[in-house]
């Protein structure tokens, strides 16, 4: 959970083969985000990024969608057990890598 109230939650299907996707819920309702396109979406961001040097996502977010997916593996570690998403956020935070990447450390 964030300290904004939002919630993420990542579910597999392991035994499923159906197709990649996911669903967002918020307040007015739930919307399906889309399936595999290929990588096309992607590489235009990429190119967006080398010629701007401005990514689609600010460093902040960036950390906490790294930490959303370290707290699922942190889950999984525990026996598929909630994790405290701020635990996992302070834990990187900490890091050396973390500070380079918000600029609070030079690189």
């Amino acid at each position: 959970m964030w300290k904004d109230g939002r919630v993420g939650t990542y579910r597999g299907l392991r035994q499923d083969k159906g197709n990649y996707g996911g669903t967002a819920f918020g307040e007015k309702g739930s919307e399906q985000s889309g399936g595999y396109s290929g990588h096309r979406p992607l590489l235009v961001e990429i190119v967006k990024l080398f010629r701007t040097g401005v990514g689609p996502v600010g460093p902040q977010e960036t950390l906490e969608i790294y930490a959303f997916m370290e707290a699922a593996d942190e889950s999984k570690r525990r026996g598929d057990v909630p994790v405290d998403l701020a635990e996992v956020s302070e834990k990187g935070q900490r890091s050396q890598d973390a500070k380079r990447f918000t600029g609070a450390l030079p690189k």
